[in-house]
């Protein structure tokens, strides 16, 4: 799978899912708190934009880049996503301007919120183990047979002892 197709799948699944849990990763002494996080955009350049509310120390106090982990769940969906990044702070009119976001996006901002974008370094995908959705009759019937089934490939060990006497089976 080259490169742009890996792109396009992990933004098709950010898209799916939609929110995620951010975990700042910085070890600085004052950090992004721990917040659910409703993705706005992935750019074509591997770049995942959200926004966090305001936090009440002042902004420039904050690192403008740390690292975050994303973690994407949706309850009732099949997989799941854990995104690897450095986060970047927005906070620049300039650069907001400049942001390669979409014109909602920049217009739907309120003064409690803060534009964050983070770079994807690496995504971990999950799929939901098929046989949680099996149901108890079929996770029965699958018992059995595995106790009764023989492969070829597996050793079975018989101790049979014969009684000279009662000539029983043990």
């Amino acid at each position: 799978m080259n490169t742009n197709n890996q792109l396009e799948f992990i933004t098709s699944k950010i898209e799916e899912l939609g929110t995620a849990v951010l975990h700042s990763h910085a070890n600085s002494v004052l950090n992004i708190k721990s917040t659910i996080i409703k993705t706005r955009q992935v750019d074509e350049n591997g770049n995942i934009w959200f926004t966090i509310s305001r936090p009440l120390q002042e902004i420039t106090q904050f690192e403008k880049q740390f690292p975050v982990g994303l973690n994407y769940y949706k309850k009732g969906s099949g997989f799941c996503m854990n995104v690897f990044g450095i986060a970047r702070i927005i906070s620049d009119p300039e650069e907001l301007i400049c942001a390669d976001l979409n014109n909602h996006i920049k217009n739907e901002m309120d003064s409690d919120q803060i534009l964050l974008c983070v770079k994807i370094l690496n995504a971990n995908y999950y799929e939901a183990d098929a046989a949680k959705n099996t149901s108890w009759l079929t996770k029965c019937k699958n018992a059995l047979l595995g106790i009764f089934s023989f492969d070829e490939d597996d050793n079975y060990y018989w101790n049979l002892r014969i009684s000279d006497g009662d000539k029983n089976f043990a």
